[in-house]
């Protein structure tokens, strides 16, 4: 099972989702709601993979919805304590059969 990695910041009251993977070239998912920028991201690298490759693949997140708004919630504090303000992480999505 391949993985892809996705970068996530939150930045001025939107979450982004994006990746700098030659598979997924061109992910740029938004959303001022985490949850909905989170669920975005599978369909997007679908239509991503199939643009770029030619093939039907599906994407699942490493994490649930629910673990992605905790881990955001506890990092939220700690990234007001740094000089360059907001929140920063690596995802990965599991590739799998359509």
């Amino acid at each position: 099972m391949e993985q892809v990695n996705v970068l996530y910041k939150y930045v001025d009251g939107a979450h982004f989702f994006v990746s700098d993977d030659e598979k997924t070239k061109g992910l740029c998912v938004a959303h001022t709601n985490p949850a909905k920028a989170f669920e975005a991201v599978s369909v997007t690298l679908e239509k991503l993979f199939k643009e770029n490759h030619g093939e039907d693949v599906g994407f699942v997140p490493s994490l649930s919805v629910s673990d992605f708004q905790d881990w955001f919630v506890a990092n939220s504090e700690t990234a007001k304590q740094k000089p360059t303000p907001g929140t920063a992480g690596i995802f990965p999505w599991d590739q799998v059969a359509a």
